[in-house]
């Protein structure tokens, strides 16, 4: 019988000492990731939120047009009106005030707004007669004010200066005659006063929209 060689086994080499750099930049790389996507998401929702807020404002526009032709039906006999019987008094039932600003109120705020209507309470306590809201849960208001000064610092003044049509801001009349020298006069247009119209519209999640006209 004969012996089989015996074979030499070559001794098992140590394990390499593993440093971590790649696990490091791995975790690194998740890290920035992690933010982009953190930065996308805020993106992606800011994005949602403004153009909901400008679908919101773009369908406040048709309830403020509703306003308007109530406040112009209050006005003037072509649109079914007057319900506002004298001009020359404040008729809080139609949300009218005859002088700008309206009588003991302060002056508007920095956008034009009225006191009347720049806050929910303002509009509670202003005590305004007309204000409706529509199928898609928009709270209306609107206030209508005659641009004439409400008080005149200077004397001499008329007795009826609160209520004069000439304290008032006009539209100039046109033709007929009494604007030049020696002109006959065809016929006389008496002066028209200008009236402006703020809407408030207070719509879902609490956005509000001011929406101004001026009527003559």
């Amino acid at each position: 019988m004969s012996a089989s060689p015996l074979t030499r086994r070559n001794p098992p080499q140590p394990a390499a000492r593993q440093r971590g750099v790649v696990l490091f930049i791995a975790l690194i790389v998740m890290v920035a990731m992690s933010l982009a996507a953190v930065a996308l998401v805020r993106s992606v929702d800011t994005t949602s939120q403004v153009i909901g807020n400008l679908a919101f404002r773009q369908a406040s526009i048709l309830p403020a047009n509703l306003a308007i032709e109530a406040a112009t039906q209050s006005l003037f006999t072509d649109s079914g009106g007057p319900l506002v019987a004298d001009v020359r008094l404040d008729t809080m039932a139609q949300n009218y005030c005859r002088s700008h600003p309206c009588t003991g109120d302060g002056a508007d705020d920095q956008f034009g707004v009225p006191p009347k209507l720049q806050s929910k309470t303002a509009v509670a306590a202003a005590g305004l007669g007309r204000s409706f809201t529509d199928g898609s849960g928009n709270t209306v208001t609107y206030l209508t004010e005659r641009l004439c000064n409400a008080d005149v610092a200077s004397p001499p003044r008329p007795a009826d200066y609160k209520t004069d049509i000439t304290w008032c801001d006009l539209i100039s009349p046109k033709g007929g005659g009494c604007h030049t020298i020696n002109e006959q006069c065809a016929f006389d247009i008496p002066p028209v006063a200008f009236y402006r119209v703020t809407v408030r519209v207070d719509g879902p999640q609490n956005t509000v929209s001011f929406i101004q006209a001026v009527l003559r």
